[in-house]
């Protein structure tokens, strides 16, 4: 699904910019259509990554829209200005589509305001920070995320103050102390896919708790820490990917991507492919529709130009 996202992201772009907006709208109806019926983190993971989409689609019509631009042997030229007002139409339909969606959890919304964040500025200033900071940024907070989770499993008790919170409860605490314990049996390759929930009792017994609810900890408890090197390679790699786009496109999809990780830690995000398939419509609309001819300033560091 990841793979296809991406595939369907670079396609997505390609239209957007040409002007076509129905694609971009089939797509949000679609996916929404798809996640309203999802558990409320799922949903609203899905509506975070929907709002960095649209912010994407919001840089690339703010672009097309500038007077004076210079897109000499540029495969595409700026929308008329019928055809900016209907993709401005539809990114504010899908944008109320977005927000319905992240409105279901604590933890998307508390992910989905630094992706609002940064889209609020690069689509003002149309620049940003140098790609590779962002991509260093993304991996301490990945990580700081992942040990969090970690120490928070490896306690005896769950934090207090924790407890009031409905995305971080204490319901979280039992699954990853037994999947740190079943990570601990086999720490190199793991047990197996699909151990963790009949070597758990609460897995075993409570359908809603069968996965760890958390990514790090489920990868390493079945696949050891093999499974957990390629898991962050996998992240690196969608950071390394995005990065190859214009800078203030690529930190859109950068923390986008970022954010997906960091509740990726504490939700079982990886049960529903319509996450994936979206991470991936992230990844390739800055990874895919990265095309030297686009007109765009893009980073030296990344693709050896100036």
């Amino acid at each position: 699904m990841l793979v296809l996202g991406i595939v369907a992201g670079g396609l997505l772009r390609r239209q957007w910019r040409r002007g076509k907006a129905r694609y971009f709208a089939i797509v949000g109806l679609v996916v929404t259509a798809i996640s309203l019926p999802l558990c409320a983190n799922a949903s609203a993971a899905v509506g975070g990554l929907f709002i960095a989409l649209i912010g994407l689609g919001m840089f690339d019509l703010r672009e097309a829209m500038q007077p004076n631009q210079s897109l000499a042997g540029s495969r595409w030229a700026p929308a008329a200005e019928d055809r900016a007002l209907r993709q401005a139409l539809v990114l504010a339909l899908m944008l109320c589509a977005g927000v319905l969606l992240v409105l279901d959890s604590q933890a998307a919304i508390a992910l989905t305001l630094p992706i609002a964040l940064v889209i609020a500025l690069t689509v003002w200033r149309q620049s940003g920070s140098p790609q590779w900071i962002a991509v260093l940024l993304g991996c301490l907070v990945a990580a700081g995320a992942g040990i969090a989770v970690i120490l928070l499993g490896s306690r005896e008790s769950w934090p207090a103050w924790l407890s009031a919170s409905e995305s971080l409860s204490s319901a979280r605490h039992t699954p990853w102390s037994d999947a740190l314990s079943l990570w601990a049996s086999a720490p190199i390759l793991g047990s197996g896919p699909g151990s963790f929930t009949p070597s758990s009792e609460l897995a075993s017994n409570t359908p809603s708790l069968a996965a760890v609810h958390s990514l790090p900890l489920q990868v390493g408890a079945e696949l050891g820490a093999v499974g957990v090197v390629l898991l962050a390679l996998l992240f690196v790699g969608g950071l390394l990917f995005v990065a190859r786009g214009s800078r203030p496109v690529a930190l859109i999809a950068m923390a986008a991507w970022t954010a997906l990780a960091v509740h990726s830690s504490m939700d079982h995000l990886e049960d529903f492919p319509i996450v994936g398939f979206m991470g991936g419509v992230i990844l390739g609309w800055s990874g895919l529709g990265a095309h030297s001819s686009e007109g765009y300033r893009r980073n030296a560091d990344f693709v050896g130009q100036g």
